[in-house]
């Protein structure tokens, strides 16, 4: 599958389609996502293809996903492993580096705000049984919220609602 052709939405959607009907693997996309040359356009696919059918995504994908991460990866990649996140149940043994992972990004300014907001609803959910988490979540939201973008004090203003 040659994702560096992909330029449009119908494209992605096409590619979208096979992999939910099981005419590609998704073991083949989740290769491509380690792929520098074409990682971009395959998350674009992967994240899609997880937010209609969140349970094509295995514990051992996301253990992928989060060392993706781990490693610097493009800020598109970076952004549709973050969307991916918002769409699937991450397993106990994952979650604490997960949310280690949501708060640094979160803090981190050279992040892109789409990444920002992402990694805040992941940071919200993972934080949800644990008040100490929610606490300095609340507290990064405040922190950030006077100077940042309208999208992120939009997530903000509904996370924060949520948690008083």
């Amino acid at each position: 599958m040659d994702y560096s052709k992909i330029k449009y939405k119908i494209e992605k959607e096409t590619l979208q389609q096979e992999v939910l009907s099981g005419k590609v693997e998704i073991e083949t996309l989740l290769e491509a996502l380690k792929k520098p040359e074409v990682n971009d356009k395959a998350s674009w696919v992967f994240s899609s293809v997880v937010e209609l059918k969140p349970d094509i995504i295995k514990e051992q994908d996301i253990t992928l996903l989060i060392k993706l991460l781990e490693n610097n990866p493009s800020k598109a990649l970076e952004r549709n492993i973050w969307r991916t996140f918002q769409f699937i149940e991450i397993p106990i043994n994952l979650q604490e580096q997960c949310t280690h992972l949501a708060f640094e990004t979160l803090e981190r300014n050279e992040s892109s705000i789409a990444v920002q907001v992402f990694s805040m609803s992941v940071a919200f959910e993972l934080s949800k049984n644990n008040k100490d988490l929610m606490h300095l979540l609340k507290e990064i939201l405040l922190f950030k919220f006077e100077n940042a973008s309208k999208g992120f004090q939009s997530r903000a203003r509904k996370i924060l609602k949520e948690i008083d």
